[in-house]
């Protein structure tokens, strides 16, 4: 929409409130949005209030606008400390006076979405800017000051908006239908932070809304998949990973190339810990070339290829946040090796000099004390069927599937 003065601007968005249908409240939302081109106007970036404007129908909605046209005042300024603190403010204003208050009614979800994920972006913002949380409306002690971060202070106010969806009791007009985008702010803030422990109870809480998650997004589905399968992933919980990630990589529209390469960075490592490794054509596709090499190398069982691999590759690793996920695809690695040698071989009797002499030769310098180690740990994950006879020596595998899919381990 075009505005050529803030009136224009401000009965258009009253026009949309008064309506209190969740359409005209969508595009409110973006009238409300600091990403939105109208950010860019001149007269809109206030620090005082008009006073000949007319009120719309709840005058909170007019304070909530004002809150807004002075955090695009701050933002013009790269007052970033301060756009936290209107911003903070509007959704505060909108939990108390909106969102508690009106009982039977949810047309103005689309708004809150919106209060929301600005709130994340403008405190992710402020603290890349190194931006301290402290004076006006974020006065803290001194000792807070130096660990708090604008971003655990913006999953406070996005908490409180959880908190009374939740508890809302009305059905045809839930409130409960922004749990699943709110779970998602929290879900990127407690990643940001690294406080996985945090993601517990809302997964729960997603877990047991029945037929209500038929009423969620797909986007907003997409999007809780994507992080629901990198909690399981850094769990270990490998099937609930694939499962959601792939749900994530499927659904996600094929234009969005990015965000099926960010699912992809997460998939790749499930998969290849399930003993599928991914094609040339895929990596190639979704620039993921770096997975090339790792995946080679624990296919073929060449530790010393996926330690070279893992070292090349190792800064883009570990900015995905995987590097040590990858490391444990040595045991993956070790397992595949030894199925190699057992093949070669042809015999259910396997000496532990057998396994020892290609190790060597691939670079990886054991003693049999540790080869006993790493067979034990394979045996016990259920990766090998089988068992060590220390007094000969000698890995005994059973003569049906020693190395079951690792899949079904």
């Amino acid at each position: 929409m075009e505005f050529s003065n803030f009136y224009a601007y401000y009965d258009n968005l009253a026009a949309l409130i008064d309506q209190q249908t969740w359409e005209a409240a969508e595009y409110a939302s973006v009238l409300l949005c600091c990403r939105d081109k109208h950010a860019d106007l001149k007269f809109l970036q206030l620090c005082d209030r008009y006073d000949d404007r007319a009120v719309v129908r709840w005058a909170v909605f007019d304070d909530i606008v004002l809150s807004h046209l002075n955090v695009l005042h701050a933002l013009s300024a790269s007052d970033w400390p301060a756009a936290f603190g209107h911003q903070t403010n509007a959704l505060q204003l909108f939990n108390r006076e909106i969102l508690q208050r009106e009982k039977d009614a949810n047309w103005f979800m689309p708004i809150l979405y919106v209060l929301c994920s600005d709130l994340r972006l403008i405190a992710r913002i402020a603290d890349k800017r190194g931006c301290v949380l402290w004076g006006g409306h974020h006065q803290r002690k001194a000792a807070d000051a130096q660990t708090a971060t604008f971003y655990e202070e913006s999953a406070a106010s996005i908490m409180e908006s959880y908190r009374i969806c939740v508890a809302e009791r009305s059905d045809a007009t839930t409130k409960k239908v922004a749990i699943l985008s709110l779970t998602n702010q929290l879900f990127r803030i407690y990643f940001g932070i690294n406080r996985l422990h945090l993601l517990k109870p809302l997964i729960r809480s997603i877990d047991h809304v029945g037929e209500l998650y038929d009423r969620f997004s797909l986007a907003d589905k997409i999007t809780y998949k994507y992080f629901l399968g990198r909690k399981a992933m850094f769990d270990m919980d490998l099937s609930r990973a694939e499962e959601a990630l792939t749900f994530a990589f499927e659904h996600c529209p094929a234009q969005f190339k990015h965000n099926k390469r960010l699912i992809l960075m997460y998939l790749v490592p499930v998969k290849m810990f399930l003993g599928h490794m991914p094609t040339q054509q895929l990596l190639v596709r979704y620039n993921l070339g770096q997975f090339a090499d790792v995946a080679a190398s624990v296919k073929d069982g060449n530790l010393r290829e996926l330690n070279l691999a893992l070292q090349k590759h190792q800064h883009f690793f570990i900015k995905c946040g995987i590097f040590l996920m990858l490391e444990k695809l040595k045991v993956i690695t070790y397992r595949n090796l030894f199925k190699r040698v057992a093949s070669i071989l042809n015999t259910h009797l396997i000496k532990l000099d057998a396994f020892l002499a290609v190790l060597r030769f691939l670079g990886t310098d054991i003693d049999a004390d540790e080869l006993s180690c790493i067979l034990a740990n394979l045996i016990a994950q259920k990766k090998i069927k089988g068992y060590i006879s220390h007094q000969r020596q000698t890995l005994v595998i059973s003569k049906q599937t020693p190395f079951p899919s690792l899949s079904a381990a």
